[in-house]
């Protein structure tokens, strides 16, 4: 009990000596400087390099089921305008293909068979007319003297008719080679039948070339595939994504901002960019567009989108990297301020402690521009006062003694 007593006084008298020394909570302070500070919007959550001209690459509508038989690019692969991505096969489209170019070549095969019928039939007609007008030339010659002959009785009546038959038999035989016209006509027709045969056939068979190509995926414009859902052997249908491709010269930088800083951020504002793949190094940005919706978020209840390109950036920024991102919205070149984890808020008002004859004195302020690191004071402050940062220590409260760490 002695021992106890002892040390209890011992303790006590500690403390007054301390007391009457000047001893107190160490702290840490910031004097209140003017200076240029910057009114910064950060992004609700890291933003994501993207690209402008990205396209999705699909099987088109007329195609009921493709199944691929070659795919010759993989995800992060990069690839030229028209460069051959995947091919695929279609057991009925190539039946189809096939029986058209054999109709084609049937047809294209016996066009110059009937043509040289045709050309056969027209001389045998052209000849047996030539004789036949020419014998009926003659008999008509005949029939005139004949008559004649007969009028000054030189000419039996017999004789007569046997002119007369020539003639008759000559006009059958003029009619007759007539009718080899026909005949030609024919063949005629049959030569237009094969040649639009020929012509159906080989528009069929563009046609099928065409959904045949259609089994080809290309690359519509240069850049890098940065998703494939496509393997060999696998049958995709008509409108299943089998390839994103994006294109990595026209890439952005999308970030989300809360609801309630949106109406601060413009277009052409400029931002700084961090991205996670270069820690510590900041890029140099603007806004480039602000989407005219705010939109539910997993982050926050409510954001706005925006979209951010990098200006003259040091190093590459890949499709897909992370970046925090942050919107210079305001500037003052000579504000009063203080770091912002210095200000204290309760019951609606913001306070400061500040360091005063070694203690600790409240100081209610005012806030103007600032962002994450430091905020301008508009009143409450002067100029040099000692404004505590260290507000992790325990007891600190109006009235507490203080000594301030040296730094």
């Amino acid at each position: 009990m002695w021992l106890s007593a002892a040390a209890v006084a011992a303790a006590c008298v500690f403390g007054v000596v301390r007391y009457r020394s000047g001893g107190g909570t160490p702290v840490d302070v910031f004097p209140a400087a003017r200076g240029p500070i910057e009114e910064i919007v950060t992004a609700v959550s890291a933003g994501t390099v993207k690209s402008v001209r990205e396209a999705t690459l699909s099987p088109e509508a007329v195609i009921t089921g493709i199944r691929f038989v070659e795919v010759r690019v993989d995800t992060g692969q990069s690839v030229r305008k028209g460069e051959l991505l995947a091919r695929g096969v279609d057991p009925e489209m190539t039946r189809e293909g096939e029986a058209t170019a054999e109709d084609a070549r049937t047809a294209e095969a016996a066009l110059p068979g009937v043509e040289a019928r045709r050309d056969e039939a027209l001389q045998r007609y052209r000849a047996d007319l030539a004789r036949a007008e020419n014998t009926l030339r003659q008999a008509r010659e005949d029939q005139r003297r004949a008559e004649a002959l007969q009028r000054d009785g030189f000419l039996s009546k017999a004789e007569k008719e046997t002119v007369d038959t020539r003639m008759t038999d000559a006009l059958e035989a003029v009619r007759m080679a007539g009718s080899g016209a026909a005949a030609v006509q024919s063949l005629e027709r049959e030569i237009d039948a094969q040649k639009s045969r020929i012509a159906a056939a080989r528009i069929r068979t563009r046609l099928v070339t065409e959904r045949e190509r259609k089994l080809s995926i290309v690359a519509p414009f240069s850049g890098i595939i940065t998703k494939k859902s496509v393997e060999v052997g696998e049958t995709k249908i008509a409108g299943s994504p089998l390839f994103i491709l994006s294109d990595p010269s026209s890439a952005y930088i999308e970030a989300q901002i809360d609801e309630t800083e949106s109406a601060r951020v413009r277009v052409g504002q400029k931002c700084r960019l961090m991205p996670d793949a270069y820690q510590g190094q900041i890029f140099e940005g603007r806004v480039s567009e602000v989407m005219p919706v705010v939109e539910a978020s997993k982050e926050v209840s409510r954001a706005n989108v925006i979209r951010v390109v990098a200006v003259s950036p040091p190093h590459p920024l890949r499709l897909g990297m992370s970046a925090d991102v942050e919107v210079v919205v305001g500037r003052k070149d000579n504000a009063l301020q203080i770091p912002s984890s210095a200000i204290m808020e309760r019951e609606g008002k913001k306070f400061v402690y500040i360091v005063a004859d070694g203690k600790i004195a409240r100081r209610d302020v005012t806030t103007g521009a600032g962002n994450w690191d430091r905020s301008e004071i508009l009143s409450g402050l002067s100029a040099g006062e000692p404004v505590v940062t260290s507000l992790e220590q325990k007891d600190l409260a109006p009235g507490a003694r203080v000594v301030v760490r040296k730094r």
